[in-house]
C-alpha cells in the first residue's frame, strides 16, 4: 500500500490517496475506517450518520460493515444518492444497501431512504429535506464513488440542476437532478442527491475507485474544473477530510 497526499490542481487540495494492490485489501481498509469513524463518533456523541452511495464498488465494504461490532442502533444510515424508482427495482441504491449492509450485525442501524411516494425527486425535495437535514449537522462519515464521467453522488456534468445542487443554500440537504442527456445516468434521469454543502462539510469522507480506467478518470478530473467533472467540487471542498481509496 503507498501512502500518497494529493498536490496536484488546486492548492487547497490535501486529501490522502491510498492505493492497494487487490480489491480485497481495499475493502477491509475501507471498512476498518469506516468503523472506526463512527465508533469515534458515537463515543463523542452518542450517534453517529453514515451516508453511502449505490453500485458496485462498496458492496464488498458494506458486506465486511454488516458483520462488525459496532453499536449500530446508534447509527443512521442514509443515500448519498438515489435514482427515483422504488426498492423492488434493481437499479435502486435503497436495494443495495438493505442487501449488503442493513443485514446481520448492522441490521440494527436506522435507515433514511430518499425515495417516497412522490411522483418525482422535485415534488419529495421539501420532504426529505426534512427527514436528512438533521443528521447531516454535519456527516461523520460519507462513502462516495466516481462515475466514468467524472460524477459523484448524482452530480452529472451538464445535468439540469447541477449548479443548484452544488450551491445549494445552508439547510437544504437534498436536492433533484434530471440527468436527462448525461450518458453514464442511462435511463434514470430522475435522481435526488446530497446537496454540495451537505457532502463537503462532511466530518469523513471516503471515496472508493476500482480499477486503472477510474485512476485515469481520478487524474483527469484533478486537472477538470468542478463544472466539466463534478467530483473535483467534493476533493476541493473536502480536501484532509477526505481518503481516497484505490485497488487496480
Amino acid at each position: 500500500m503507498t501512502d500518497v497526499h494529493g498536490s496536484k490542481g488546486s492548492k487547497a487540495m490535501k486529501y490522502e490517496f491510498l492505493a492497494h494492490a487487490t480489491r480485497e485489501e481495499a475493502a477491509d481498509f475501507a471498512a476498518r475506517m469506516a468503523s472506526g469513524v463512527l465508533a469515534a463518533a458515537i463515543e463523542d456523541s452518542g450517534k453517529a450518520s453514515f451516508m453511502v452511495s449505490g453500485g458496485t464498488s462498496p458492496a464488498p465494504v458494506f458486506n465486511r460493515l454488516s458483520k462488525t461490532d459496532l453499536p449500530w442502533d446508534r447509527v443512521t444510515v442514509g443515500l448519498v444518492d438515489e435514482r427515483w424508482v422504488g426498492p423492488e427495482h434493481e437499479g435502486s441504491n435503497e436495494a443495495l444497501v438493505r442487501q449488503h449492509l442493513l443485514t446481520g450485525k448492522a441490521g440494527a442501524a436506522g435507515f433514511l431512504p430518499m425515495k417516497t411516494a412522490a411522483e418525482t425527486a422535485r415534488i419529495a425535495v421539501a420532504d426529505r429535506v426534512l427527514a436528512y437535514q438533521p443528521h447531516c449537522d454535519p456527516i461523520d462519515l460519507i462513502l462516495l464513488g466516481m462515475g466514468s464521467d467524472g460524477h459523484t453522488a448524482s452530480w452529472f456534468p451538464n445535468a439540469g440542476g447541477l449548479n443548484a445542487a452544488l450551491h445549494a443554500a445552508d439547510g437544504l440537504a437534498v436536492a433533484s437532478i434530471d440527468a436527462t442527456g448525461c450518458k453514464v445516468a442511462g435511463q434514470f434521469t430522475d435522481r435526488m442527491t446530497l446537496t454540495g454543502p451537505a457532502i463537503i462539510d462532511s466530518d469523513a469522507a471516503i471515496l472508493l475507485i476500482f480499477g486503472e480506467d477510474k485512476r485515469e478518470v481520478l487524474d483527469l478530473a484533478l486537472k477538470a474544473s468542478p463544472e466539466d467533472m463534478p467530483v473535483r467540487y467534493a476533493i476541493d471542498g473536502l480536501g484532509p477530510r477526505l481518503t481516497i481509496i484505490w485497488a487496480p
